[in-house]
């Protein structure tokens, strides 16, 4: 039998409903990022051809970068006194980004989709900035947002750079 755990009232200076739609975005980020690492992850298993130790490496440090990332926004979303979500079921309810099941693309294309699902991450997170801050008053989030933002695009420059001149 489950048991119900008393979450006690976070009072820092934002409503109940502001607080529950900060809660909402990170929910939402928090989704995106498990479906990406775990896309990363398949592509770390799977990569193959004349780049695969750069790519296989280069992979596993994003991927570890995006746990770090994911361990972050779950305890941020404690630190509101919700729950964060925990098994896949919820992410995929949650997530923004999609899946393709089954797909075990090249190398190039690998890394060609890692860099479109950062660059809709970035696009997504810019959303999510403007409404944490504009939206529901929460500087904190925001400026959290703001640093995933540049840990995103910094990413997807790293895997741009393997997408141009000679090479894949």
């Amino acid at each position: 039998m489950a048991t119900s755990v008393k979450q006690i009232k976070v009072n820092d200076g934002l409503s109940s409903k502001e607080q529950a739609g900060v809660v909402k975005l990170l929910k939402h980020v928090l989704a995106d990022q498990h479906v990406l690492f775990m896309r990363m992850r398949n592509y770390h298993w799977n990569v193959t051809g004349p780049q695969f130790q750069t790519l296989h490496a280069l992979i596993e440090a994003q991927y570890d970068q995006i746990a770090a990332a994911i361990d972050d926004t779950a305890e941020r979303i404690r630190q509101y006194g919700e729950f964060a979500p925990g098994t896949l079921k919820e992410m995929l309810e949650l997530t923004r980004l999609t899946e393709e099941p089954g797909v075990v693309p090249t190398g190039r294309e690998m890394v060609a989709n890692l860099v479109a699902d950062h660059e809709a991450v970035i696009r997504q997170l810019r959303e999510d900035t403007k409404a944490a801050g504009e939206d529901f008053g929460d500087v904190a989030v925001e400026d959290y947002f703001t640093g995933l933002v540049q840990d995103h695009q910094k990413m997807a420059w790293l895997l741009r750079a393997h997408l141009e001149g000679p090479g894949l």
